[in-house]
């Protein structure tokens, strides 16, 4: 056995019950007190979960989906988006005001010909190209929509998919889908009487994947600006939650009853197996 390596019996903390071995997903039931644990770097930790109700006139059994949910620092982040916007506007500036002539050939290669064996023909070529293509500042007014986009609502959330997908992209697509549409619904904890909520993700993993569905919300101008993205990074709030969305099948596409939006059924992985909620919690 590994050094450091510590096995600890999957039991419930609360009542000692033995929990149900889950496979790759990381979210456990107590069969006798119906306390839900999570699986963490520590061990297993307590989780509230929450379940989303569908619309009033929904009487089907829904396909509940886990997702966590992470409300972003908006503060931080419209301090983060202003930061970098200064600095790229600073350094365009700088650019534009060494006014380099071109016509002064010996001191375009002084500046960037000295001690290089390069061809300098070519060197010339790319200096000039990279210094075009560089430091790239979007525009003010996306950069104003966006954060009234984030800022409207008061909150802004993060919704990153937790079921079990043989395609890493669903993340990305389904957890861009829900947060560009920043749904509204009503939810309430969950009493632990209905099915397992069958989550493969942890919490950290969770938040390491907020940058990048955020990014995917973005318009295609600011995803292709590496200067403005490499300096974002998204700060939560509070601590991820939890949630039970629901869905119907309809052929071959899962639809959200929370947005409508729909997603192919292929992306998530077991479904046929996947405990259907029974209670209008």
């Amino acid at each position: 056995m590994g050094e450091g390596l510590i096995v600890r019996p999957l039991v419930c903390g609360h009542c000692g019950t033995r929990l149900p071995i889950m496979g790759q997903f990381v979210t456990f039931r107590c069969s006798t007190c119906f306390r839900y644990w999570v699986l963490t770097p520590e061990g297993l930790e307590p989780v509230t979960v929450y379940r989303v109700l569908p619309p009033e006139d929904f009487t089907d059994e829904p396909i509940s989906l886990p997702f966590w949910i992470i409300e972003v620092n908006t503060t931080e982040l419209r301090r983060q988006i202003e930061t970098v916007r200064t600095e790229l506007c600073d350094t365009a500036k700088t650019i534009v005001s060494t006014n380099i002539d071109l016509e002064k050939e010996s001191e375009l290669d002084d500046l960037i010909y000295r001690n290089s064996d390069l061809d300098r023909r070519m060197k010339k070529v790319q200096f000039i190209s990279e210094a075009s293509n560089t430091k790239k500042i979007p525009a003010k007014a996306e950069l104003n929509y966006l954060l009234r986009r984030i800022e409207g609502p008061g909150q802004f959330y993060i919704y990153v998919p937790a079921f079990l997908s043989n395609n890493t992209y669903a993340y990305l697509k389904i957890g861009r889908l829900f947060t560009q549409g920043q749904p509204s619904f009503r939810a309430e904890k969950s009493s632990g009487t209905g099915g397992a909520v069958l989550c493969a993700l942890q919490a950290d993993e969770a938040e390491s994947l907020m940058d990048f569905i955020f990014f995917a919300t973005l318009p295609d101008s600011m995803q292709r600006n590496g200067d403005f993205l490499k300096k974002i990074h998204l700060e939560p709030s509070g601590p991820p939650r939890l949630a039970e969305f629901p869905f119907e099948q309809r052929g071959s596409s899962l639809v959200s009853l929370i947005g409508g939006f729909h997603i192919s059924s292929r992306l998530v992985e077991g479904l046929d197996s996947q405990t259907r909620s029974t209670s209008k919690v």
